[in-house]
């Protein structure tokens, strides 16, 4: 369901990482049997529901289209977010013919009228804003944290790769590498500690590796 280009992206950078492993199976490309799926399936449902926010926005970073991106906006933490898309999915049986694309992208556009960010874009227990706080959470949350590097890495990337700022990674770098070395510059630069979490993040990109 998500194109085949998106797909490449996406398994290109990394973002695979935040997939759940045991998401093995195929899930029903209608929204109405989607639904009914999910009831046992949970984990692939939710996977199903990343995967098509991470194509949405990299749709938008690509094409510049004018068109807002609806996705699960921070602060709503993805089991929470994927549980209110199927609640909205069973209660508007009018989606149960659109394909599960659509019918996710409708609920989340109905639900959070394609808010990027609830308050300070944290969740209990979910990356925190701050990048201090960043430091120590990462200690116990390894893939969260590298998740929230390939994105901030992506973003960089793709909204303005010709910025005199712009950072690039190193080719074939691979996840943990990333995470290691922003760690490690981090936890060094007491500075950036009071610095949001994707801005410190950038700044360790900035710092170790080149940019043009």
């Amino acid at each position: 369901m998500v194109p085949k280009w998106i797909s490449t992206l996406i398994a290109g950078s990394a973002l695979y990482v935040c997939i759940d492993a045991h998401s093995a199976n195929p899930v029903p490309d209608k929204t109405g049997p989607f639904v009914a799926y999910c009831t046992s399936h949970f984990a692939d449902c939710k996977n199903e529901v990343r995967v098509t926010d991470i194509a949405t926005m990299a749709t938008f970073l690509f094409t510049n289209t004018a068109a807002e991106p609806c996705t699960i906006p921070k602060g709503i933490d993805i089991d929470t977010g994927t549980k209110e898309i199927l609640t909205w999915m069973g209660k508007n049986k009018n989606a149960d013919a659109m394909t599960t694309t659509d019918g996710i992208q409708a609920a989340e556009k109905e639900l959070w009228h394609c808010q990027r960010q609830i308050g300070d874009g944290t969740v209990p227990g979910g990356i925190p804003a701050k990048t201090g706080a960043f430091i120590a959470y990462c200690s116990t949350h390894n893939v969260a944290c590298a998740n929230e590097m390939v994105a901030v890495s992506v973003s960089v990337s793709v909204i303005n790769p010709d910025a005199p700022d712009h950072c690039s990674l190193p080719a074939g770098l691979k996840t943990q590498a990333i995470s290691d070395a922003v760690l490690g510059w981090l936890g060094k630069h007491e500075e950036t500690y009071g610095l949001d979490t994707d801005a410190g993040i950038k700044v360790a990109f900035k710092h170790l590796w080149s940019c043009h």
